[in-house]
């Protein structure tokens, strides 16, 4: 048997599905001025040779994220409380950015873990602490990684070996000596140290 339904029927189920794809789209995180986004990507880099270690980069652990609701305009009177049902983390912000919605935060607050987060949003007076909207909201955190290696840099350095609050001009005993820098910071190691007694108004130092 063939059931036939009325063309009215079928147009408003459609507007129905539709009404629920906009108004979750209404909902989220977003960059700034950018649209709501519900995938973030952080990248770790781990390192080899002279100077070795790992770091993160991407938006998923350490860019400035922010919440809004399309629906209800922010303003200097409204909070919102972020919760993430997975993880437990809650973050509290101000919602009074006009277009922009709360404050910003970074997701390693909220949880930037692999996988998906589900969030419960709720928006409410500070004065008053009468709720205004509540809802929830997903997004995906995805991750990737490389090995690279990183070599040291070795900088020349003079110093006091008599006394290392004094000035180089006004030194007695001068030293030299190469210093390990990694990633452009200075580190303990040192090699190559040498001690060269001013007797003279010019000292020639071969290295």
């Amino acid at each position: 048997m063939k059931i036939l339904f009325p063309a009215t029927v079928i147009t408003l189920v459609t507007l129905v599905a539709a009404a629920k794809a906009i108004a979750a789209a209404d909902v989220g995180l977003h960059i700034e001025f950018s649209e709501i986004k519900d995938t973030f990507h952080r990248h770790l880099t781990k390192y080899t040779g002279d100077c070795p270690g790992e770091s993160w980069s991407g938006v998923a652990q350490d860019g400035d994220l922010r919440f809004i609701d399309h629906n209800f305009e922010p303003n200097k009177q409204l909070k919102v409380n972020l919760i993430n049902v997975s993880t437990g983390k809650k973050i509290t912000r101000d919602y009074k950015k006009i277009q922009r919605g709360s404050n910003d935060f970074t997701l390693k607050q909220l949880g930037n873990s692999d996988g998906e987060h589900n969030i419960e949003y709720q928006i409410y007076d500070k004065s008053s602490k009468e709720t205004i909207a509540t809802g929830n909201f997903t997004y995906t955190v995805t991750s990737s990684e490389e090995t690279k290696q990183r070599d040291a840099q070795w900088k020349l350095e003079l110093y006091c070996e008599s006394d290392s609050s004094d000035k180089l001009k006004d030194c007695d005993t001068l030293g030299s000596r190469k210093v390990k820098y990694c990633n452009g910071s200075r580190t303990s190691d040192v090699y190559n140290q040498r001690i060269f007694n001013l007797d003279r108004t010019t000292v020639e130092i071969d290295l």
